[in-house]
């Protein structure tokens, strides 16, 4: 048997839809059935497509993670920190102060105003489709990523294709002991 192994991202799970190649909507999961409709601030993110390349499907639903790499969030952290100092010294209250890059991505994405979004530098992985109306579905997961790539869209680097399960169980391990190397979190 052969087997797609990701990395599962520690981010926030996001749905973009595309009708006639534009993007149109954006939601996250939410509840599980009613998400939050977050598409002005997923058009700031970089790694998203704006406009799918000609012959795309004329409705193409991309599932994917929004994130915020260790980086990003480190010099968040300091600017906050850096500007509680200030307010402390005026008398005023301190701000929160993001705890981890998950929280931290999440909050940025749900921010009011979209150019807060743009300045968090939120980044993006696809991962699966959704609904897709006119044309064919992918066989195989693999294909779907290659399809994802095609268009445009940011898939992890790390994800392999092995053989049997004993390469998924190394692939699990592998990550498992090189998961603090990485420039951004994963989930278990």
């Amino acid at each position: 048997l052969q087997f797609v192994c990701e990395l599962k991202i520690d981010g926030l799970a996001l749905s973009i839809r595309y009708e006639a190649g534009k993007l149109t909507q954006a939601a996250t999961r939410g509840d599980g059935v009613t998400g939050e409709d977050v598409t002005a601030n997923v058009r700031t993110i970089k790694g998203v497509p704006k406009q799918l390349p000609s012959g795309a499907p004329a409705v193409f639903e991309v599932r994917g993670e929004v994130y915020m790499s260790i980086a990003v969030f480190e010099k968040l952290r300091d600017q906050k920190l850096r500007e509680n100092e200030i307010r402390v010294a005026e008398g005023k209250k301190p701000d929160s102060v993001p705890v981890n890059p998950r929280n931290a991505g999440a909050g940025s994405l749900r921010q009011k105003n979209a150019q807060v979004t743009a300045e968090r530098e939120l980044s993006f992985w696809a991962y699966q489709l959704g609904e897709v109306v006119g044309g064919g579905a992918d066989q195989f997961h693999h294909q779907t990523l290659d399809t994802l790539q095609s268009f445009g869209f940011p898939v992890n680097p790390a994800i392999e294709r092995v053989d049997g399960i004993d390469a998924v169980i190394a692939f699990c391990q592998k990550w498992q002991e090189q998961r603090h190397d990485l420039p951004y979190e994963i989930d278990g």
